[in-house]
């Protein structure tokens, strides 16, 4: 089971109303930001889990977590480039207006 999918997003208003935690409202997290976590915990969990060798040098956890920031931000990446996201992609940039285009001159009162 992974770690970050239960939390539900932070409530407008005061925060102090129902709220499971009792403290104020916390601000949603980056999508970016909640991948790189889950990539650590379950990462960390196999580098240092009593199931890994002990023999063997573990990685710093502030290294290993900047490592999971590269494979979230290559993941990323990557889905940025699936024939279905490019195809999102130019569907929306030809709905574009693009406003180089566009003659405004005959809304200028001279």
């Amino acid at each position: 089971m992974s770690g970050g999918g239960g939390q539900a997003p932070a409530k407008q208003g005061g925060g102090h109303g129902g709220g499971q935690s009792g403290g104020p409202a916390v601000p949603a997290k980056d999508p970016y930001v909640d991948l790189a976590e889950r990539i650590y915990v379950n990462l960390s969990a196999r580098v240092y889990g009593t199931l890994a060798g002990s023999d063997q040098k573990k990685p710093d956890p502030k290294a290993l977590a900047a490592f999971c920031f590269k494979l979230a931000d290559a993941f990323e990446q990557a889905t940025n480039e699936t024939p279905r996201r490019v195809a999102e992609n130019l569907a929306r940039d030809k709905a574009a207006v693009k406003l180089d285009e566009v003659d405004v001159s005959s809304f200028i009162k001279k």
